[in-house]
């Protein structure tokens, strides 16, 4: 997510969502109460028109609304704001509703009277992920191969790799090729990763690789039988091509977006984890709920803190700020905080505990919920 904060002092900040996983960041950052300006379309009345919803010409305008409630629409990768009108051309009539629809690449400004230190840390986040978050796609057919670094918001290719492959009728030298072929892309992927000075499944989450027929399976295999430690951060997809077009094939098809927001999961889900082994040992490392949580923060125990996004998202404005507060006060006490999200099991799980526990770092001897 691009973030400008030029006029966070006068409570104004201007963000543009690049990825699906920036516009579930700014589902959560979005509260009921604040203005949001973006780019919009807006049917405008000619005064001797009828005032009915299907007449009018949609026109581009430029609207300010205070936002009444947000939806997250998954499957078409955008963000539904709604609100009452609050600035406008003067061909607009303030003080009705009008809903914003936020796409990735939609720069929109919001306005809050105050911006709570979880939020101010979301946006961190976002921005960290953009740097941070990285796999690597090789896309392979037989003799044809492309390797790409992506993360969530560039395309980096960075080695193709061609070979000359004798049919099959001459067994012995299409597998030597093929061999000399798997050495070379296994050549290139280790000089990339070393001068980098990557750690796979820290600074590279995943090593994708994809492409048409048995050659990515193959390499594959090849690429386990070389470094065995690998197994776990490899995922095989098909593509209808090799090269460069299967990159970018596997762009727009969703693949490299979807194992990018995955991490973040992976991430939630070994935190609930964590949780629940402590919980089943009833080794008392571990409290939920509002009361015996905020009791951990202030003897100085808590480790990590987990709350739920809707914990957040759906609190009033006194509530809000008595959580920005806990975590402000988990955190000067060394606590790390973990928002995690309801849209996958692992939020739902914690929605389970009253949205909020934490992870201790010494046994507290009072009991584990309010």
């Amino acid at each position: 997510m691009k973030v400008y904060r030029d006029k966070l002092h006068k409570g104004e900040m201007k963000l543009i969502p690049e990825t699906l996983t920036d516009l579930w960041h700014l589902y959560n950052i979005i509260e009921k109460g604040d203005t949001v300006y973006a780019k919009t379309f807006r049917r405008i009345r000619s005064s001797n028109e009828p005032l009915r919803a299907d007449k009018g010409e949609k026109t581009p305008v430029y609207l300010g609304i205070t936002v009444e409630d947000a939806a997250l629409h998954k499957y078409s990768n955008r963000l539904r704001v709604r609100g009452i009108i609050s600035s406008a051309p003067e061909n607009v009539s303030r003080g009705s509703y009008h809903t914003i629809n936020v796409e990735t690449g939609t720069p929109i400004k919001i306005i809050k009277s105050k911006w709570p230190k979880y939020i101010l840390d979301r946006i961190g986040e976002s921005e960290k992920l953009r740097e941070e978050t990285k796999i690597i796609v090789i896309s392979m057919e037989e003799g044809e191969a492309s390797i790409a670094v992506i993360d969530s918001y560039s395309v980096d290719i960075i080695s193709n790799i061609s070979i000359n492959i004798p049919g099959k009728r001459f067994v012995s030298q299409h597998d030597e090729a093929i061999r000399t072929f798997f050495g070379e892309v296994y050549k290139a992927l280790n000089q990339f990763i070393a001068s980098q000075k990557f750690k796979i499944g820290q600074d590279i989450n995943k090593i994708v690789i994809v492409g048409p027929g048995f050659t990515k399976d193959n390499f594959l295999n090849y690429l386990i039988s070389k470094q065995p430690v690998l197994k776990d951060n490899l995922v095989l997809e098909s593509s209808s091509y090799g090269g460069i077009n299967g990159i970018y094939e596997a762009i727009n098809r969703g693949i490299a977006a979807k194992i990018l927001e995955e991490s973040k999961v992976v991430k939630d889900s070994q935190l609930l984890e964590e949780f629940f082994i402590h919980l089943s040992k009833d080794d008392k490392r571990v409290v939920y709920g509002n009361k015996a949580v905020e009791r951990a923060v202030l003897q100085g125990a808590v480790d990590k803190l987990l709350i739920t996004d809707e914990k957040l998202r759906t609190a009033n404005v006194e509530e809000r700020e008595k959580y920005d507060e806990l975590l402000r006060q988990s955190e000067h006490m060394g606590g790390k905080i973990h928002i995690i999200s309801t849209l996958h099991r692992a939020g739902e799980r914690l929605r389970a505990f009253g949205g909020i526990a934490a992870i201790l770092r010494f046994p507290l001897a009072e009991h584990l919920a309010e």
